[in-house]
């Protein structure tokens, strides 16, 4: 890529710039206003020798020359654009060791939000869950080593509970944010936990499954959720999913959801809830914003 910039470079500075280009940078920046003739005084030869620089490199980069590098373009395209999203990095990280307990708590804080007021909103509200997340294991925790004791288990062959609360970002637009707070220990599955949240970031307001998919969300749910769990088993007949439990479930406006890079909103069960538990959570899409 050095080396292609640096063959460039050669080439503009060899560039010769036109003898008529002042008559056309002249014309060009005159114009007319309230009966009076603006005129733009002369660049220097050094500043047009730029300008011509400039539109050559343009016209080369963008492919408009017989001579453009393909190559070049492509490794051009693969520069990232930076936009004005919303974006999510670890605020905290500190570690949890004591009598019954330890592990890695991450917090995260969302940023770049053009309503700082949101913006605080959803960072107290994380700080918050987190904060809940990590009391409430403390307790089952605590009660855990109590009832390992009172069965006669022993003090020095105790194993400390070990947690880990995490964080991940799925999607960020200029209206949207869509992420995850996790939580997963080592005392029962039962107690892992993954909370999502969707916001607006124009309003500040929580999204629902009904929000992104219109009224008639449940039932094109439905559909789609059911579809796609026969077609897993037709390709995979070792996997259970429980049909007729999920046909007679209720889908509410809360059903947790989350929204994917790509912008698919996908529906998220729990580990159990509609499959057999050593198939874990299951996530089936159900949609896409940029169609919905």
């Amino acid at each position: 890529m050095d080396k292609k910039l640096n063959e460039l470079n050669k080439i503009y500075e060899n560039i010769q710039i036109p003898k008529n280009l002042d008559d056309v940078i002249d014309k060009a920046i005159k114009r007319k206003k309230d009966n009076k003739v603006i005129k733009m005084k002369r660049f220097d030869k050094k500043i047009y020798k730029r300008v011509g620089t400039m539109a050559a490199s343009l016209v080369i980069v963008f492919g408009l020359t017989v001579n453009s590098s393909a190559v070049l373009a492509q490794e051009i395209y693969k520069i990232p654009v930076i936009g004005n999203l919303a974006k999510m990095v670890t605020f905290r990280e500190y570690n949890i060791d004591n009598e019954t307990s330890k592990g890695n708590v991450k917090i995260p804080t969302v940023s770049d939000v053009e309503n700082k007021e949101i913006e605080n909103q959803i960072n107290e509200t994380i700080q918050k869950k987190v904060d809940e997340i990590v009391k409430e294991q403390a307790i089952l925790d605590k009660e855990y080593k109590e009832a390992y004791l009172a069965t006669g288990g022993k003090e020095e062959e105790y194993r400390k509970v070990e947690m880990t609360v995490d964080y991940k970002l799925h999607y960020s637009s200029e209206n949207i944010i869509s992420f995850e707070i996790s939580k997963y220990q080592t005392l029962a599955p039962a107690y892992n936990e993954v909370y999502f949240y969707n916001t607006d970031l124009e309003t500040g307001k929580d999204i629902t499954i009904k929000d992104v998919l219109g009224d008639n969300y449940a039932k094109m749910i439905k559909e789609k959720v059911e579809k796609q769990m026969i077609d897993r088993v037709k390709e995979n007949p070792d996997l259970k999913y429980d049909l007729d439990y999920f046909k007679d479930m209720e889908i509410k406006e809360d059903r947790k959801f989350y929204v994917q890079e790509n912008g698919e909103i996908v529906i998220f069960f729990d580990k159990y809830e509609v499959a057999s538990g050593v198939m874990g959570p299951q996530n089936f899409v159900v949609g896409n914003l940029e169609k919905e």
